[in-house]
């Protein structure tokens, strides 16, 4: 047998979302959201790459054009060999011209035309003994500022070349003494993480537990007021002739949970598109490139490689249809309470008033996902990846949990297992108030006296009929 309580929910369902895909405000908004997820998404990739991010990952640009046509080279300590400064133009520079004349040729190069640079090279002692050298780079005004830094670069490159050489070192050995080290404090019995891990496991749950949260608490409050409006205009008493109450809310709740679903993909497609679109020109190309080839994850391109694995090296399909499930699951939830909600007021003046308990709802909800990741922020400096009890409850915990698993499940925080257990729980929760729904909507519809307050709801959800 049909159950009559529910009949009619497809026709509300189907009206509810036609009507509101059909709004200028919708379609606007939609619009107007999906450009600024395009530029955001394009500034994710371009920016860093014009501030230089880019070189870090991909290494030295081997494209870089060198715009000299003299290079000077006074070296005052004698480390340098003629070998050795004959090998700059192997790199791309002139043949370099060795000089003692630095005064001299500071002040003309001072008042000489652009392309040209003088680089002294001097030692730094103490007691007899050598600390280090000093390399000094001068260059004729307007000279290219790139081609500056990089001979700079080059000659303190031949520099620890020669020095390791002149104490030992044979040649075929030189690449064993250029690896890099890190350090880092880990509190025993945690996951070791390192900065750009840390970083990672830090925006990502804010990120998104923002998003998830802008969208369940926005189309909640639009089923509150929705009902609301039907219920003081007297569009429900006309509604209600063909069609039962417990028809209405469901109709309208999975309505815009379908409307929310399809907003967020196509807000989604838009930034995704933006961001395939830079990527060759932006940091986002340079990572997959460097992810692609090996040869480029050394130093502290290997850190980021790392990170990236150890954070999203487990994504497959199933991460994408579990997120999505915790989505609805959430969504279902507050849109059932946003619906009592909009239900139990009789004037539009009482539903702002009537929405303070369902918005300290969800700012609770949102605020037990977001400051557990506060608590870890201590990983910065200890590069351990520490749980605490705090961000395991908010994994459990219906309210919270719609907020904080997508990202566990993104970052691989909690196991399936534990995923799944949290699922069941956040079902349950929602079956559970859908029953406290089916309880109560029929008897406060079509209340008109002073506003339900939550103790007046919960009396007639457990109550004796």
């Amino acid at each position: 047998m049909k159950n009559n309580n529910t009949r009619g929910w497809k026709k509300v369902f189907g009206f509810t979302f036609i009507q509101y895909v059909k709004t200028k405000s919708f379609i606007a908004g939609t619009i107007i959201i999906a450009v600024i997820m395009m530029l955001l998404a394009s500034g994710v990739n371009l920016i860093p790459k014009w501030l230089g991010a880019g070189e870090m990952i991909s290494g030295t640009d081997p494209e870089t054009e060198i715009i000299l046509n003299k290079v000077y080279v006074a070296d005052s300590t004698g480390t340098l060999t003629d070998e050795d400064i004959s090998g700059l133009t192997a790199l791309g520079f002139p043949q370099p011209e060795r000089s003692d004349d630095v005064s001299g040729l500071i002040s003309r190069l001072s008042d000489d035309e652009a392309g040209k640079v003088l680089v002294t090279v001097t030692a730094e002692e103490a007691d007899g003994a050598i600390l280090g050298y000093a390399v000094k780079t001068y260059y004729s005004p307007e000279t290219d500022g790139d081609s500056v830094d990089a001979v700079s670069s080059a000659v303190v490159s031949v520099m620890k070349y020669r020095s390791m050489l002149d104490i030992g070192v044979k040649p075929e050995d030189f690449a064993a003494t250029q690896r890099y080290y890190s350090t880092s404090k880990i509190q025993a019995g945690s996951d070791e993480w390192g900065v750009f891990e840390s970083m990672i496991n830090y925006i990502v749950p804010i990120v998104f537990s923002l998003v998830l949260f802008i969208f369940v608490f926005a189309y909640g409050q639009t089923v509150a007021q929705a009902i609301a409006t039907e219920k003081t205009s007297r569009v429900m008493e006309l509604l209600l002739t063909s069609v039962r109450p417990l028809a209405v809310v469901i109709g309208k709740v999975l309505a815009m949970c379908l409307v929310s679903i399809m907003q967020f993909l196509v807000l989604l497609l838009a930034g995704g598109a933006a961001f395939a679109a830079t990527a060759p020109f932006g940091i986002g190309g340079d990572i997959m490139k460097m992810m692609q080839d090996p040869a480029l994850q050394t130093g502290q391109n290997a850190e980021i490689a790392q990170a990236l694995n150890n954070s999203f090296g487990t994504l497959s399909p199933l991460t994408f249809i579990l997120i999505l499930v915790i989505f609805i699951l959430g969504f279902m939830l507050f849109a059932l309470i946003a619906a009592l909600v909009g239900a139990s007021v009789s004037r539009m003046e009482d539903l702002a008033q009537a929405m303070q308990p369902y918005s300290l709802l969800g700012v609770l909800g949102f605020y037990l996902a977001y400051f557990p990741i506060m608590f870890t922020a201590e990983s910065f400096d200890t590069g351990a990846a520490s749980s605490n009890g705090m961000q395991m409850f908010s994994y459990f915990f219906p309210i919270s949990s719609p907020f904080s698993l997508p990202s566990a499940l993104l970052l691989g925080t909690l196991s399936l297992p534990q995923v799944l257990i949290a699922i069941i729980v956040l079902a349950a929760f929602v079956a559970l108030i859908a029953v406290i729904v089916a309880r109560v909507y029929e008897m406060i519809i079509l209340h008109n006296g002073s506003r339900l307050k939550v103790k007046d709801i919960l009396t007639l959800a457990f109550g004796k009929k």
